[in-house]
C-alpha cells in the first residue's frame, strides 16, 4: 500500500493498494470493510433460495409439481419489496451514508434466515421472506453504490472487480460450508428438520457478524456525492434524468438482464438438480449437495473470469465489454438446452460456461454505469439501475416459475439466454451510433437546504 497526491491523469488520488487507486480519504480499513462484506454479501444472499427445496421438501412437504412455482413466486413477492424500497435506499445513502443501511442490511438478512426454518406454511414462509427482502434491497444498493464511491475512475472497474471476485470466492467456500452443514449436523444426531433450521442459525449468525463489520469499517458519509440535501424525490429524479445517456439506458437494460441471470441460478438451478436427485432415490441432504455441487463449479468458474474482466473493462470501451459479456451469457445459459443428463458429465461442462457468462454480465453492467453515472446523486442513479436489476428478477421469477412447472425445467434458462441476445443487439447499436465520451447534462439543483 502506498499513498500519492496525483496519478497520471492528474487525478487527484490517495491510497494505492496494488493496481486499485482510491479517492483521498479513502483508509485500509474502508477496503478490507468493503471487501469481507463482499466475501459474505452476495453468499448468504445465494444461499436463500439455493438452499431453499430441502425446506419445501422436508419441513413444509410441498407436493415437487408445484415447486416452479412457490419458488418463483417468492422471489417475485422479494422483488417487489426490493422494486418499492431499492431506489429509495440509495438515494438516502447520498444524504445519510453508506454505513447504516448496510449494517440494517445484513442484519435483516440474518433474521430472514432465522426465520425462514420456523414457517410453517407458504404463508409464513413469505412473510419471512419479505422481511429478508429489505434486507437485500439495501445490501445490493450498498454494494455497488461502495463499490464506486472510493476508486478513481482509471481503478473502477478493477474495484467492482476486485469486490467480484471476493464475492464469487465467498460464494464458492460458503457455499461449500453451507452444502455440508445439513448433513453434518445429522450426523450429529439432529432430525433433518433441526439440521436444515441449524444451518439457516448458522447462516444467520454470520450475517449479524457482517453488520458489525460494516458499520465499524466502513467510510462515513458518503465520498463524492452532493453535499447539500436535496429532496428526496428530485434525487430520485436523478436517476431517471440519466436515462437520457444511452449509455446509462443501457445499463439499466443491462441490469435488468444480468441480475435475472442471477435470479434464474438462484432460484431454478438447484431446485432443478434436487429434484432430479430426489427422482431418482437419493435423500433430501443428499439432493441438495448435489444440486449445490454443481452450483459451486459455476461460482469457480466465475473466480478468473472476474480477474481478467476487470483489467480488460478498464482497458475498452466498457459498451464494447458488454457485447462481449452478452455473447458469452447467451452461449452459457442456451446451452443448457442441450445438456441430456442433469446430473451427468455434460452439465460441469454447462456450469462452467454459465460461470463465464454470469460474471462477465454483472460485472460489464456494473462498470458501464460506474463509468456513465454523474458524480452528483450517483447514489440516485445506481439505485436506479439496482431498480432495473430487481425489476428483471421480478420478471424471471414470474415466467420461469410458468416455464419451469408447465413446460420443461430447463424453460427459465432458454429465457434468460434469448434475453442476453437481446442486449447483445442493443449493445452492438449504441456502439455504432452513441458516441464514447457523451456528455452528460447536469440536472439543476432543487433544493437550497436541508431534506
Amino acid at each position: 500500500m502506498t499513498d500519492a497526491n496525483k496519478d497520471h491523469s492528474n487525478e487527484e488520488t490517495g491510497l494505492r493498494i496494488g493496481p486499485l487507486w482510491m479517492l483521498p480519504g479513502v483508509r485500509p480499513i474502508n477496503i478490507a470493510a468493503l471487501f469481507f462484506a463482499s466475501f459474505f454479501g452476495i453468499a448468504v444472499m445465494a444461499y436463500m433460495n439455493a438452499g431453499q427445496p430441502i425446506i419445501f421438501k422436508e419441513i413444509l412437504g410441498i407436493d415437487e409439481s408445484e415447486f416452479g412455482r412457490l419458488a418463483g413466486n417468492l422471489t417475485f413477492y422479494h422483488e417487489i419489496v426490493v422494486l418499492i424500497f431499492i431506489a429509495p435506499i440509495g438515494a438516502l445513502s447520498d444524504k445519510i451514508g453508506r454505513r447504516p443501511l448496510y449494517m440494517a442490511a445484513f442484519l435483516l438478512i440474518g433474521l430472514g434466515h432465522f426465520l425462514y426454518p420456523l414457517a410453517e406454511n407458504t404463508a409464513q414462509l413469505t412473510i419471512y421472506r419479505l422481511v429478508y427482502a429489505l434486507g437485500t434491497a439495501s445490501a445490493s444498493a450498498m454494494l455497488a453504490a461502495v463499490a464506486n464511491d472510493y476508486p478513481v475512475e482509471k481503478s473502477r472497474a478493477k474495484m467492482i472487480a476486485a469486490t467480484m471476485l471476493f464475492n464469487a470466492i465467498g460464494m464458492v467456500l460458503l457455499t461449500i460450508f453451507f452444502r455440508s452443514l445439513p448433513e453434518w449436523y445429522q450426523g450429529e444426531g439432529f432430525s433433518p428438520e433441526w439440521a436444515i433450521t441449524y444451518t439457516r442459525w448458522t447462516v444467520a449468525a454470520m450475517c449479524v457478524v457482517v453488520a458489525v463489520v460494516a458499520i465499524l469499517g466502513l467510510k462515513k458519509g458518503a465520498p463524492g456525492q452532493v453535499k447539500k440535501r436535496e429532496p428526496m424525490l428530485s434525487t430520485l429524479k436523478v436517476g431517471l434524468a440519466a436515462a437520457r445517456n444511452p449509455r446509462i439506458a443501457l445499463s439499466y437494460g443491462a441490469a435488468l438482464v444480468s441480475r435475472g441471470d442471477l435470479a434464474v441460478l438462484s432460484t431454478f438451478f438447484t431446485t432443478w438438480l434436487f429434484l432430479e436427485g430426489t427422482q431418482r432415490g437419493m435423500s433430501t441432504t443428499e439432493a441438495m449437495a448435489v444440486g449445490l455441487k454443481f452450483y459451486v463449479i459455476i461460482q469457480a468458474a466465475a473466480l478468473p473470469c472476474a480477474v481478467v474482466m476487470g483489467f480488460v473493462l478498464d482497458k475498452i470501451d466498457r459498451v464494447f465489454g458488454l457485447v462481449i459479456a452478452m455473447v458469452l451469457a447467451s452461449i452459457g445459459y442456451l446451452s443448457l438446452a442441450f445438456v441430456g443428463d442433469p446430473l451427468g458429465s455434460e452439465m460441469y461442462y454447462a456450469a462452467v460456461l454459465i460461470g463465464l457468462g454470469e460474471i462477465t454480465a454483472n460485472l460489464s453492467a456494473i462498470s458501464l454505469v460506474g463509468k456513465e453515472a454523474p458524480v452528483k446523486g450517483r447514489g440516485a442513479v445506481i439505485g436506479m439501475f439496482s431498480l432495473f436489476g430487481a425489476l428483471g428478477i421480478l420478471l424471471v421469477a414470474k415466467a420461469g416459475g410458468e416455464l419451469f412447472d408447465n413446460v420443461a425445467r430447463v424453460g427459465p434458462f432458454i429465457l434468460v439466454g434469448v434475453a442476453n441476445v437481446v442486449i447483445f443487439v442493443w449493445a452492438v447499436l449504441v456502439l455504432r451510433f452513441a458516441p464514447k465520451n457523451y456528455v452528460y447534462p447536469e440536472p439543476a439543483a432543487t433544493a437550497t437546504g436541508p431534506a
